[in-house]
């Protein structure tokens, strides 16, 4: 089964991994779809010189602007029919660590791009391997996570511990991967914690449809696809008790599991 691998594989063996990311995406997509999403990537970069004029939070937040516009045009190019739910149980005025199951490519750009609050990401290293893509995580403070390395994902820990206690809001796949099983894939431990530690409210999530507009590994877009992004109730960690406190993993992968369950339900039901 073709997966995300491939596309790790492509920029680690080109000199220029945009080229061959264009390169690659012209031959598979006739549509142009997926090549036109990569040129607006990179001409993201036209942007660079107003980011790199400022300073602490105007440059933080000026790249999650940049992020933000970016997954917009991405969602409008694919014409995505998106649904969003639940996000009116959502305080603008707390702070939040959202957790997204992660099935398809796109699913993450749809979930940012339906965030009612500025975040930003915790993503795996392995993204920064295209030049403009890593300034703007960069810039926008993600927290980069070294997969496998028991030091640099405990330093990843830390920072995110730190910035949740800095009220700032953090997107998290605690997957770790793409799954593209029916149910969940097993929580990467540890990710869930920081918002234990820190007192913050947990939002699940769940996108789905996703996985219609793009499969793993491909480089080939499906337009027009209904996706839903759905926000569940946020947990109080702090009213949590000790035991669920320990157990607070199974927990918020109960609640995605039984929301993606649901929504493969309604999907099933629309199809027939």
């Amino acid at each position: 089964m073709r997966n995300e691998n491939r596309y790790q594989i492509i920029i680690e063996r080109s000199v220029f991994p945009p080229a061959a990311l264009l390169r690659e995406s012209f031959k598979e997509d006739r549509t142009l779809l997926f090549p036109r999403i990569l040129l607006s990537t990179f001409w993201t970069a036209r942007w660079i010189p107003r980011a790199a004029g400022l300073r602490g939070e105007a440059r933080e937040f000026y790249a999650a602007g940049v992020m933000k516009r970016w997954a917009r045009t991405v969602v409008s190019m694919a014409k995505v029919r998106l649904e969003i739910r639940g996000a009116e149980g959502i305080d603008p005025g707390s702070n939040y660590l959202f957790a997204c199951n992660h099935s398809a490519p796109l699913d993450s750009v749809i979930a940012y791009l339906s965030l009612p609050l500025p975040a930003a990401f915790v993503v795996n290293v392995g993204l920064t391997g295209v030049p403009v893509v890593k300034y703007w995580i960069e810039k926008s403070r993600c927290v980069l996570v070294h997969q496998g390395d028991a030091e640099g994902e405990t330093r990843a820990f830390k920072e995110m511990l730190s910035r949740l206690k800095d009220r700032r809001n953090l997107l998290i796949f605690p997957e770790g991967y793409i799954y593209q099983g029916s149910g969940l894939a097993e929580f990467k431990r540890g990710g869930l914690y920081s918002a234990v530690f820190s007192g913050v409210p947990i939002v699940p999530m769940c996108v789905y449809g996703a996985q219609n507009v793009m499969h793993s590994g491909s480089l080939h877009v499906t337009p027009d696809q209904r996706v839903c992004v759905e926000f569940g109730e946020p947990i109080e960690t702090k009213s949590l008790t000790r035991e669920a406190r320990k157990n607070v993993e199974s927990m918020v992968h109960d609640r995605m599991l039984a929301m993606k369950r649901s929504l493969a339900e309604e999907w099933k039901h629309a199809e027939s």
